[in-house]
């Protein structure tokens, strides 16, 4: 006997993060309804049992839940604009956005009595649908109960990090706007520097999985710093760091030039020393950031 579908869902964006999602979906046993501004990216699903709609308002239909995946929040907004959603119906927006976004989304659904959940998709379109994939989910705990299994059918590895629905969207922007988007461009430049010296790049992939655990370590050790607050060490301290920070930076640039990612890690340890914190350890930069005014940072901290 055939199996029924789990619930309908409505997906409004077809893209190549949109499709995958979709067809994540549909291998999981949900009724999918896609739409999409160019038709033709709607309906490429078809073949794998989703059903096209010509409007967004007829994707969310009868859909118990209906899931955004479209460029911005802008987007996603002008295209509510022309939804009639009924009450107690569930929005799980996974556009990628800023915190405020989440926050200007989720009163809106509030106005609407409409159920929302933010995500952030920390993974590439041939991921989704993997036990690997992660899906960082914001919003009522409650919802987020109710709607569990219809997320980790679309990222197995997906879990709720706050009752914020701008929580996915802080740790979106810092884990991959600012830690991976550094680390990838960190890489880049490396890369760069050890091309022209005429070492072969697959010998910095070696170094840098190497490294890979050490990272791992250092990141423990940090948030431990972080949390009680003591930047004591019996490593390298500030000061060590930048002696070498000075001689990576002086090195690279007489080779390649402009090393714009080294150049800005070496000013960053400079101000350390300048604001007193030679002696602690690296995790102690984070004190430069208590205030926005630097002024006032290296003054407290003197």
């Amino acid at each position: 006997m055939e199996q029924q579908p789990k619930f309908d869902v409505a997906l409004l964006g077809c893209g190549n993060m949109g499709a995958a999602l979709g067809r994540a979906l549909l291998a999981a046993g949900y009724s999918v309804t896609a739409w999409n501004r160019s038709p033709e990216k709607s309906r490429a699903l078809e073949s794998f049992g989703a059903r096209s709609a010509d409007t967004a308002g007829q994707a969310v239909g009868s859909a118990r839940a209906t899931i955004t995946c479209l460029h911005s929040y802008d987007d996603v907004e002008k295209v509510l604009e022309t939804v009639d959603m009924p009450d107690g119906h569930t929005l799980i927006n996974v556009t990628t956005g800023a915190p405020r976004d989440a926050d200007r989304l989720q009163q809106w659904a509030e106005t609407q009595r409409v159920q929302y959940l933010d995500g952030a998709i920390l993974a590439f379109p041939e991921q989704i649908g993997t036990p690997t994939c992660q899906i960082l989910v914001a919003g009522s705990l409650d919802i987020w109960e109710s709607h569990r299994e219809l997320v980790l059918a679309m990222g197995g590895a997906s879990r709720h990090v706050s009752g914020n629905a701008n929580g996915a969207n802080v740790l979106d922007l810092a884990g991959v706007g600012a830690f991976y988007g550094v680390s990838i461009l960190g890489f880049i430049e490396a890369a760069r520097y050890v091309t022209a010296c005429g070492v072969p790049v697959d010998e910095l992939m070696l170094v840098a999985r190497q490294l890979d655990e050490i990272l791992h370590t250092a990141q423990q050790q940090c948030v431990e710093s972080l949390t009680t607050g003591d930047f004591s060490t019996d490593q390298a301290t500030i000061d060590v760091y930048h002696s070498g920070s000075v001689t990576f930076r002086d090195t690279m640039t007489d080779r390649v030039g402009s090393a714009p990612m080294v150049e800005a890690a070496a000013g960053l340890v400079a101000r350390g020393v300048d604001a007193g914190l030679g002696k602690q350890s690296l995790y102690a930069l984070f004190k430069l950031y208590a205030n926005r005014d630097a002024n006032e940072d290296v003054a407290q901290a003197k």
